[in-house]
């Protein structure tokens, strides 16, 4: 039996750091780095053969691949984001549609091209050992139905799309614009496959096929994102999704490439903060978004800028204020008002040999949660900065072509604030990545190779700190390559082989400091782990093509599930972990169709996912704090079993009139038993119909949600009843003076005003989802 615990009866103290020699330090990590820093800086710098013999460079090691891109009349298009897949390179057409991208090595590049209301256009280009220059023109349709283009998330090959063999998203120009909130959960909730973990406006997280926080995991720009929404519900993703060119999704597992944290999927949020190819002009954006449901807005402006012929900076900037979230009905949710502000400096310069650029990034928080009549209000205050460097350098040795170096140190924290202004809790996390990838080619064979580190210090430090601080390693290696499996004019369009495996090696360590008596002395676990996947890709015909694929992965426990015992205040229980939880091992097996053509965009898929030794928080009882009864929740472990099928249809009907539809069921249970999973979302079948000309587009989607019945039946997941969500849009595209592209789209979420629960909210107990949704969205890209 536990004690009575008193939230006054921890006194404040600092946390001592770690012992010498106990661990690796993530600062001497973090030093050992600096020297790939600059030898990246000075392999990139080094001149080509031809700008060794002439101070003004040749036309071929300035551009090595360079085009046009116009529409079907023949005019040229501004604006257009050109895309090479795998390299880590981008470049944006200027005025007249022109486009260059130079230093990239030998070989085979998928160039994907991206505008808003445009269908995507997909290159495959050569470069020739010669170096000779590659000219390409292309040519894009105004867009009617969904598209569906380059997501370098899901393979470091950059291969076309319709070969990827796990199911993916993209949000990015109309969609995006049409899903656009306050939070990532929120933005990608529509999406099949997709909900949120809702504890408000601020602190909803994505959900992908029924898996959450430590499950999924959010990058920027292709780096982890280092925050703490993972370890609790009342946590934001400190990523803007004002901020986002586009948004990438994996549903699925996605051990292999990222290790930890990726059985359930991954979010890439594409900020573009670094340029990787120098614009011929200044470039960037501005946008503007209005809400009903939370009222305010937010503001962002971004700019991009050549200094000389190899070097480009960017600057980004924005703030979001908003007032108390309403309810169906009209209520109004108190404590959930918040804001928000961040902005980005980064530079990057291109050379014969590579590209290399750096990025510092900053944002702060402040936002209230939902609070259960009777309890007190707790805000959340703080601010995560970031410093990251990204480099691609050529080799000149034809089997590891390119070789990419990266690394980020962050700095993350936030105070959890008392109705009297006390702080209750301050956390900090000290993130640091580095990350070393080969670009590969033997024969016929792509893929690559490479090592990764991931290295945090956790330190909660108040009178309701809940864990002990504690100090994370975790070091890979991986190789992932893919097999064209019969030889033609064109290998794109051939049954391909996508297979690969990972070694990751995980150890966490606390440090109770002045907390020993509570916490215990302190402990270390380590684990091991070997991850594989194999897919198949079969065109069927050269717009649609049948993947399946298997994979194998796991996920460490972490500190909150190993280590915790006490109050967390913000979200009302009485957290208790279990020292002697096992790594999740994660079986998945999946089978999708996928289709683009310019009439419709399809794609389906069936998955089965069991996972040995799931970790599930439990309310087992009550637990007795400050006078009051509080949930008391256990980590336990047993095994499960997900399946489900999510798919969805977006077709040409007739004359200008598009339409789709959806759907999603997830079915999550304990094996061999008839216990639930907690927090998995309802079913939903959802249906569209738009007008849509390319540059004007109006109309609505429906969704049914149906009600959740299979729940684990403990005092937090509770049943939720079935409603009916009606969304309309309008969208207006228009050019002015050659190379600005405005977009307006109007929104009108929730048009019934529904009040409802989302199965999958840690707080549906007592708090409701949002009501009615008038909203503006304005970007002007120049």
């Amino acid at each position: 039996m536990l004690p009575n615990f008193s939230r006054r009866d921890v006194a404040s103290a600092t946390v001592a750091r770690p012992a010498a020699g106990r661990r690796i330090s993530p600062r001497t990590v973090f030093s050992l780095f600096t020297p790939l820093v600059v030898a990246a800086l000075a392999i990139a710098s080094v001149p080509t053969r031809g700008e060794a013999a002439s101070l003004a460079p040749t036309a071929a090691s300035e551009a090595v691949v360079n085009g046009i891109v116009k529409d079907t009349a023949g005019a040229p298009l501004s604006n257009v984001q050109v895309v090479v897949s795998g390299a880590n390179r981008n470049a944006l057409t200027d005025e007249r549609g022109r486009f260059a991208i130079e230093g990239l090595p030998p070989g085979v590049y998928h160039l994907d091209f991206i505008r808003i209301g445009y269908s995507a256009a997909h290159e495959v280009v050569t470069v020739s050992a010669s170096g000779s220059p590659v000219q390409v023109t292309v040519t894009m349709r105004v867009a009617t139905v969904r598209l569906s283009s380059v997501n370098v998330t899901a393979t470091p090959t950059g291969t076309d799309p319709l070969n990827v063999t796990q199911a993916t998203v993209q949000l990015s120009g109309k969609e995006l614009q049409r899903a656009l909130s306050t939070s990532l959960g929120q933005t990608l909730s529509k999406e099949p496959g997709m909900s949120t973990r809702f504890n408000g406006p601020m602190a909803s997280t994505p959900v992908i096929r029924g898996l959450t926080g430590e499950r999924v995991l959010v990058l920027q720009d292709g780096e982890r994102a280092g925050d703490l929404s993972a370890g609790a519900a009342d946590h934001m993703n400190a990523v803007d999704p004002s901020t986002a060119e586009r948004i990438e999704v994996i549903r699925g597992p996605a051990s292999l490439l990222y290790g930890n944290n990726a059985i359930g999927g991954v979010v890439n949020v594409i900020s573009s903060d670094i340029p990787t190819s120098v614009p011929g002009r200044a470039t960037g954006y501005v946008l503007g978004q209005g809400e009903s449901v939370t009222p305010g807005g937010v503001a962002s402006v971004g700019i991009t800028v050549p200094v000389g012929s190899k070097l480009a900076v960017t600057a980004r900037g924005g703030f979001r204020h908003f007032e108390n979230m309403r309810v169906g009905g009209g209520a109004s949710q108190p404590n959930t008002n918040g804001a928000t502000n961040q902005f980005a400096l980064g530079a990057g310069t291109v050379g014969g040999r590579g590209s290399v650029g750096v990025v510092y990034r900053q944002m702060g928080f402040e936002y209230g949660l939902p609070h259960p009549a009777g309890d007190d209000p707790i805000r959340i205050d703080g601010v995560r900065r970031m410093a990251a460097l990204q480099s691609t350098i050529s080799t000149g040795y034809a089997p590891i072509a390119t070789l990419r170096v990266d690394g980020t140190s962050q700095w993350y924290s936030h105070n959890e604030i008392e109705p009297d202004g006390a702080i209750g809790t301050q956390f900090t996390l000290n993130t640091q990545t580095v990350n070393v990838t080969g670009r590969t080619k033997v024969g016929r064979m792509s893929g690559a190779v490479g090592v990764q580190g991931l290295f945090r210090e956790y330190r909660p430090v108040g009178e309701e700190a809940f864990v002990p601080g504690s100090t994370n390693n975790n070091v890979a290696a991986f190789v992932f390559q893919e097999l064209p499996l019969s030889m033609g004019a064109s290998e794109d369009h051939t049954p391909r082989l996508q297979i690969g495996a990972r070694y990751d090696r995980f150890s966490i360590s606390t440090d109770p400091g002045s907390e020993a008596a509570r916490f215990g002395a302190a402990q270390s676990r380590a684990f091991e782990n070997m991850a594989a996947s194999l897919g198949l890709s079969v065109p069927v015909t050269t717009d649609m093509s049948l993947t399946a694929n298997v994979s194998r992965g796991f996920r460490a426990p972490a500190v909150e599930e190993l280590f915790a015992n006490g109050y967390h205040a913000a979200v009302g229980t009485f957290d208790v972990g279990n020292a002697a939880l096992k790594p999740e091992q994660s079986t998945g097996f999946e089978a999708g169709l996928r289709a683009q053509t310019p009439r419709t965009f399809a794609q389906f898929n069936t998955y089965y996912n069991l996972i040995d030794k799931y970790i599930v928080p439990s309310a087992t009882g009550t637990q007795n704090v400050d006078g009051n009864s509080v949930p008391l929740v256990n980590f336990l472990q047993r095994d499960a079993a997900m399946y489900g099928v999510e798919g969805q249809l977006e077709t040409k009907l007739v004359h200008r009139l598009v339409g789709g539809v959806m759907g999603d069921y997830v079915r999550a249970k304990i094996r061999n038993s008839d216990d639930n999973l907690p927090y998995i979302p309802a079913g939903r079948l959802g249906a569209s119909l738009r007008y849509d000309n390319g540059r004007v587009s109006a109309g609505g989607d429906v969704r049914r949600v149906f009600a959740q019945e299979k729940v684990s039946g403990d005092d937090l997941d509770v049943t939720t009843d079935a409603y009916t969500l009606l969304d309309l849009s309008a969208t207006w595209l228009f050019t002015l003076k050659g190379s600005q592209v405005h977009s307006v789209t109007m929104r009108v979420d929730n048009a019934l005003d529904e009040q409802y629960r989302d199965a999958t909210s840690r707080i549906k107990s007592y708090a409701y989802n949002p009501g009615r949704n008038v909203s503006v969205v304005y970007k002007l890209l120049f």
